[in-house]
């Protein structure tokens, strides 16, 4: 599915080579399936690939997407082949929406789902308890 967006073979194996490769094609069609043009599509694909990269660097998987250290990442980014996806709306907006795509096939929590995760038992009852 990449390829209806990217015809350069160098390309497309940096963007399949990161942690986000192996979801980029299903990304790319829900995009398309979104109505996405095929210029924001592409600059979506980048953003994702980019995204993986960071979180690569960081030590973590593409289940530990944390969007606000990528937004940091991107304040400062020097990512050699970031292709124009450093301080601009779609690099962000793409993550999110590579996030969002994470969380619909399983491959990342939702962001509630995490919170809930987080609180402590006791902290719950406790809630239950005041009729919260």
């Amino acid at each position: 599915m990449l390829e209806t967006y990217f015809s350069a073979s160098k390309l497309l194996g940096h963007l399949r080579s990161g942690p986000s490769g192996p979801y980029l094609d299903g990304f790319a069609a829900a995009l398309e399936r979104q109505g996405y043009s095929a210029g924001t599509a592409a600059r979506y694909l980048r953003a994702a690939a980019h995204l993986g990269h960071v979180v690569a660097r960081q030590g973590a998987m593409p289940n530990d997407i944390d969007l606000a250290v990528f937004s940091e990442h991107l304040r400062s980014c020097r990512c050699p082949r970031a292709m124009g996806g450093r301080r601009n709306h779609h690099t962000i907006f793409g993550a999110r929406l590579f996030r969002e795509h994470l969380v619909e096939i399983g491959v990342c929590e939702s962001a509630a789902a995490a919170l809930q995760r987080a609180e402590p038992c006791l902290v719950a009852h406790f809630k239950v308890w005041l009729g919260a």
